[in-house]
């Protein structure tokens, strides 16, 4: 090698991917380490061995990438070797390259080249494999390098084939190179950062990630004038400085020993020299697990895993599209949360007019009730499509005045307490005070028609907890999020029907609109954290017309209880928004606004409610309901109710 230089990156997010078998940081590429040690020593051009590294090398960074070999050539053709190249694109031209050489010295075909260069190559492959199936915004670009050992060959061909939009849209480039033997870990820009500071940023960033992490870094101390403060050298980052990007260089050595160059790694008394690159005799697995045990093995590569895996989750902003993706789905939960506490008072208002149907009032008599409830939507009901787990308590205060003998008006106040379940052990807790008039146009005959106007208020704080994990692999993000945001919602309703008299039952068509706005204001999110999000304020429109058929009785029990069971289906047909489709989310990383799409609003589909109301006394009473969507894209999001009224 020319120089022991080393970086790897990686991230991966998939929800909770389906893995055959799961692994922690460092494992995977303790796997590469092992194969590329014991089964391809002297892996260098022109050999089987290089032939086989390269094949396991691929194998290694997964299959959710394009994995190409790069062949190249040099002195005249007479030499030739190839890089192992796996591609990711992003949702933007830009993209990160982070590569590792895998070849060892020329010529020596026993040396296992743990240090140099096993274990920067396996890093890579477990950055690789941590990252498939992530959607990214930068693309990622994995590159396996040949011939560094030669003179940086394979990646000064890797740079040499570049297009001119290729090397435009290079964001920047992480090399990996020797991470065992040194005392220490280090992180590097290159030399180009001296005469612009600017490109030492992504170093800058390495270190705050490596402070969030617990993990010692340090960076060159420049002890050694040719090589200036905080900057690396001498390996396969060196290729890609001309192009201007910020190049960061990963290693571990000892640059306050020996000439102070970096070139002696570490103070060990069972390295002889002090350095182990080249060395058949010094470089393998027997040597450095006696000099450091089996437990520094373990731990560089665990540690460069999660400090790269993490560093690459944020140059491609992966981390920040599926922040976007899990502020949306919080989002939406508010959106429906609002329709369901709309939805409540609906029912609320429903049960009083059955009640109003059943008996007979004097005119100018005023009755009225209070009541407490409760709601429990289990997260999967009688249809498809699993939804949040919700539950809500009530209070609520009703009463009316039979203004005609066909006429009755009323209004009401209630009080609601949400909590919804959101992923991953979130929470969405709200807060609702409604109020409404409501009335009742019905003489006792077969027709009737009722109708509403309401308003709410709701306050929201929520828990988002962000989980970004690998392909059954390590979790690389955990974080909770909490936001607080308020909501105003207006309706406006209309409902007829006319009841066929069958005896003790009742029962006919109805049809009716159901026209609600709501406006939920300016949302941010309190933590200091780029994947903290904010919006701004929303609005959207639901104009509900339905079509249905209800059925409502009265049955007399013993020791004067009176039960009034009832039941409706109705055809819904969505005239407006219903919901918002899209939301833009602005991150605290960038301030860049993203889409968060929050699916199609399904306009068609069935709503259903079963119950019974039972009056235990002529003040107390008690009801309990089932309430469910029928047919919709999104399930079922059936409730049970349960309350007790009195009534005055």
């Amino acid at each position: 090698m020319i120089k022991p230089l080393a970086f790897a990156i990686g991230a991966t997010c998939a929800l909770v991917s389906l893995q055959a078998s799961a692994y922690e940081y460092g494992e995977h590429a303790n796997t590469t380490l092992e194969k590329l040690i014991n089964d391809y020593p002297g892996r260098y051009r022109g050999t089987a061995n290089f032939a086989g590294a390269a094949d396991w090398m691929q194998s290694q960074m997964g299959t959710a990438y394009t994995i190409s070999r790069q062949d190249f050539t040099w002195n005249s053709g007479s030499r030739a070797s190839q890089n192992v190249v796996a591609y990711a694109a992003g949702t933007r031209p830009q993209y990160v390259v982070i590569g590792a050489h895998f070849d060892t010295y020329f010529g020596r075909p026993t040396l296992q080249g743990l240090d140099d260069n096993g274990s920067g190559a396996s890093v890579l492959t477990e950055v690789a494999k941590n990252l498939g199936g992530l959607q990214l915004e930068n693309g990622l670009q994995v590159v396996g390098f040949g011939a560094e050992e030669e003179g940086l060959r394979g990646s000064r061909a890797f740079v040499d084939s570049l297009s001119a939009s290729q090397r435009a849209n290079m964001l920047a480039m992480i090399n990996l190179d020797s991470l065992i033997t040194g005392d220490m870990m280090y992180a590097h820009a290159g030399q180009n950062s001296t005469a612009n500071p600017a490109l030492a940023a992504l170093r800058e960033h390495t270190f705050q990630i490596a402070k969030e992490l617990n993990i010692p870094l340090f960076t060159n101390p420049g002890l050694d004038p040719q090589y200036p403060t905080g900057t690396g050298c001498c390996s396969d980052g060196e290729a890609f400085e001309a192009l201007n990007i910020p190049i960061l260089y990963i290693e571990a050595t000892n640059w306050e020993l020996g000439d102070l160059d970096g070139y002696t790694q570490t103070n060990n008394p069972k390295i002889p020299g002090g350095s182990t690159w080249h060395d058949p005799a010094e470089d393998n697995k027997a040597v450095l697990t006696d000099a450091f045990g089996q437990a520094r093995i373990d731990q560089r590569l665990r540690d460069y895993s999660r400090l790269l895996s993490r560093l690459v989750l944020e140059l491609t902003n992966a981390d920040l599209l599926a922040s976007t993706a899990s502020g949306g789905a919080v989002a939406r939960n508010m959106q429906d949360n609002l329709q369901r506490q709309h939805q409540a008072m609906v029912r609320l208002h429903d049960r009083r007019w059955l009640t109003l149907q059943s008996a007979s009032r004097e005119v100018g008599s005023f009755d009225g009730e209070i009541g407490v409830d409760g709601e429990y939507n289990p997260d999967s009901g009688f249809d498809t499509a699993p939804n949040p787990e919700a539950r809500r308590v009530g209070l609520h205060a009703l009463g009316d005045y039979q203004l005609s003998a066909s006429l009755n008006i009323g209004a009401s106040l209630s009080y609601l307490n949400g909590r919804d379940k959101l992923e991953h052990r979130g929470k969405l807790d709200s807060d609702t005070w409604q109020a409404a008039a409501y009335a009742l146009l019905n003489d006792g005959g077969p027709s009737w028609l009722a109708g509403d106007l309401s308003i709410g208020h709701s306050r929201f704080d929520s828990r988002r907890n962000l989980l970004i994990q690998a392909n059954g692999g390590p979790i690389l993000l955990n974080q909770q999020l909490t936001g607080s945001t308020d909501a105003l919602t207006l309706g406006a309703r209309v409902l007829g029907g006319y009841d066929f008299d069958l005896g003790a039952i009742k029962s006919g068509p109805f049809a009716g609109l159901d026209y609600s706005h709501s406006r939920i204001d300016k949302f941010h999110e309190k933590q200091n954290l780029r994947t903290a999000l904010e919006y701004e304020e929303q609005s959207f429109d639901s104009l509900e017309a339905s079509l249905g058929w209800r059925v409502r009785g009265t049955v007399a029990l013993p020791h004067g209880l009176s039960l009034m069971p009832y039941g409706d289906i109705a055809w819904v047909e969505e005239l407006a928004d219903g919901r918002l489709d899209d939301l833009q989310l602005t991150a605290r990383a960038d301030g860049q606004a993203r889409t968060a799409r929050l699916g199609a609003v399904d306009k068609h589909f069935g709503r259903a409610q079963l119950g019974s109301q039972l009056a235990i006394t002529p003040q107390l009473g008690v009801y309990a309901e089932v309430n469910s969507r029928l047919g919709h894209t999104e399930g079922s999001q059936t409730g049970y109710s349960l309350g007790v009224q009195w009534m005055f």
